[in-house]
């Protein structure tokens, strides 16, 4: 009798239990990551303290928060903090969030910053429907500086702490810790690690159920794809992998927002952003019903896949189809002349020395978002694809007390180094001070990705005329001077990361009177292409060069003037956010001779 009593126990136990079991509901793992500094003298952390809704009635209020947008959701984080640890400041350093339906048994995230990376292991396991005990393991690794493209050992480093399951090193531990969660109460754990204390939020929220239950979930399907620029420079260079990103595509397939969750480099970044920012979509189904949703995709920049998916994918069109076509004659013989003019350009590099004044306007952004709209997460999952509700983007604001302004005058010339031209500047004065010893050069990478005398080199000379698609827009005057206005367009978007170039060549001469060209650089603007991808934003960078010295028939540079910034779409109209303003004046010009052959990498 006791036998048969405990076999229907179990089996009623079995039943009871079945509901939770069965439905494979997906369980979401947010996680967020601050630093809190204390006022004066204070010790801060000296061990793990635990921050719950049961021993702090503060953290209760987050509760409501969970639901609302991130942002307020964050400064209610650090509001609490404040209070309850009577921090001075604390700093929101970063969050993510990841997907768990049982089937995993751990999960590993690692996110890197500028001086540290730091890796999170979890190992869930579900103790009722209500209720998860989270094995929770957070390590700082603040040894491993970013990795160079060229340095090949330091990458491989850097990929072993990246990599699942590895670089795990006990030393690095900051944090080993089990965690019984209930979903939807969120939980602060305080960390200390070597005089810092960082403070982990972590919360629980469940999720439909998966494919095969009641409701059935259909994922986006691309119908237009826009190929990411993948530098030829950045090809040779080794650099390789994926970039991770959500994409948000509302009930009209149509793209209304990409974020980098897993970076790669800078510039791959923000090309794979912009790129999916283009495609189209067959809209998500939610039981027959367009749905909006926001899914993970990863854009693979792979030398061999890259070829191969060149070879099979849309080009970009020229933007002369449904256009007025040019005479061909003309054209062809404007060009034929330009290249010619290049190679005079090309011989004549190292024959003069200027003076250059450099002004140089820096806008930094405030370090908070100022507008960040209502996120709603609920996660669906079809395949391996993650996708939720969205809301909007963030807009980054200006902050007046951090904007950078300096001020140069150099001499300036072009040295030749091994087979390839580069820009030398000697500092004369620096923000109106002079220096003495004129030894002191001016190394900043945004300045010497100028060249303005063989910037026509880049899109007329002989060799990279077959890079792009050339028209003939119109005739102009440039200084009393009538020209040929020409419009350069990559064929495949990434001629050295050029897309649009703009060349004024006189009709008597066919000098290069004026150059503007659009362009991503692949150098000297790392800091921006990462706030970009943070942004979500497509950036404008113009770069405008003006020809009036003549000497031999060449004309030397007059001016050059640089122009970074964000259109964006305001709710009161588009407006422009500027980020740099560079102004570059040539004057006092030298010419002498010298005996070399002028054979240049471009």
């Amino acid at each position: 009798m006791i036998k048969k009593q405990k076999i229907l126990g179990l089996i009623l136990s079995i039943f009871l239990l079945a509901p939770w079991v069965l439905t494979e509901e997906e369980i979401s793992i947010r996680v967020w990551l601050f630093q809190g500094k204390w006022m004066g003298d204070e010790p801060g952390l000296k061990q793990v303290e635990i921050l719950s809704m049961s021993s702090h009635p503060q953290i209760s209020s987050l509760k409501d928060k969970v639901a609302g947008p991130e942002n307020e959701l964050r400064a209610a984080v650090i509001e609490a903090l404040l209070k309850i640890m009577e921090l001075r400041t604390v700093d929101d350093l970063f969050s993510f969030s990841k997907p768990w339906n049982e089937k995993v048994f751990r999960l590993n995230e690692a996110v890197r910053l500028e001086k540290e990376t730091f890796r999170f292991t979890f190992t869930p396991r579900r103790l009722s429907p209500q209720k998860v005990d989270l094995q929770t393991a957070v390590y700082r690794i603040a040894e491993i500086p970013a990795p160079r493209p060229k340095d090949k050992p330091r990458n491989e480093e850097w990929q072993k702490v990246l990599a699942t399951g590895k670089g795990e090193d006990q030393k690095a531990k900051i944090l080993d810790l089990e965690l019984i969660l209930e979903i939807g109460d969120p939980v602060i754990v305080g960390i200390p690690s070597e005089g810092q204390a960082y403070f982990m939020m972590v919360l629980l929220t469940s999720g439909a159920k998966t494919l095969g239950q009641a409701d059935s979930l259909s994922k986006p399907k691309p119908s237009h794809k826009v190929i990411p620029a993948y530098p030829d420079e950045l090809r040779q260079q080794g650099v390789e992998g994926k970039v991770e990103l959500q994409v948000a595509i509302d009930e009209e397939g149509t793209v209304q927002g990409v974020r980098v969750v897993k970076p790669l480099h800078p510039y791959l970044d923000n090309a794979a952003l912009q790129a999916l920012k283009q495609w189209k979509f067959e809209p998500a189904q939610k039981n027959g019903k367009p749905i909006s949703v926001l899914m993970t995709m990863a854009i693979n920049f792979s030398r061999e896949d890259y070829r191969i998916l060149e070879e099979t994918s849309e080009k970009k069109e020229s933007l002369s189809r449904g256009l007025e076509p040019s005479s061909r004659a003309e054209l062809r013989m404007i060009l034929e002349q330009g290249a010619a003019y290049c190679q005079k350009l090309t011989d004549s590099a190292l024959d003069y020395i200027c003076e250059e004044t450099i002004h140089d306007i820096f806008y930094n952004f405030h370090d908070k978002e100022s507008m960040e709209k209502s996120t709603i997460v609920v996660t669906l999952v079809s395949g391996s694809d993650s996708l939720s509700t969205f809301g909007s983007s963030f807009v980054p604001f200006h902050d007046p007390k951090r904007t950078e302004r300096n001020k140069y005058v150099c001499d300036y010339l072009l040295v030749k180094k091994g087979e390839k031209i580069e820009e030398r500047r000697i500092i004369l004065k620096e923000n109106g001070r002079k220096v003495p010893d004129r030894q002191k050069l001016l190394e900043e990478k945004r300045f010497s990705t100028l060249i303005p005398l063989l910037a026509p080199v880049r899109l007329l000379e002989k060799d990279r005329q077959s890079l792009f698609d050339y028209r003939l827009l119109k005739r102009e005057t440039v200084k009393g001077k009538k020209a040929y206005v020409i419009e350069a367009l990559p064929k495949s978007g990434d001629a050295g990361g050029m897309e649009y170039g703009k060349i004024w060549v006189d009709q008597s001469n066919f000098q290069i009177l004026k150059i503007e060209i659009e362009s991503i650089p692949l150098e000297g603007y790392e800091s921006i292409l990462k706030e970009i991808t943070r942004y979500g934003m497509k950036p404008k960078f113009t770069t405008t060069y003006l020809y009036q010295v003549e000497k031999k028939g060449i004309l030397f540079p007059r001016s050059s003037t640089i122009r970074v910034g964000y259109p964006y779409p305001g709710e009161a109209g588009a407006f422009y956010l500027k980020k740099i303003k560079t102004d570059v004046d040539y004057e006092k010009y030298r010419f002498f001779t010298v005996e070399t052959e002028h054979q240049i990498i471009k």
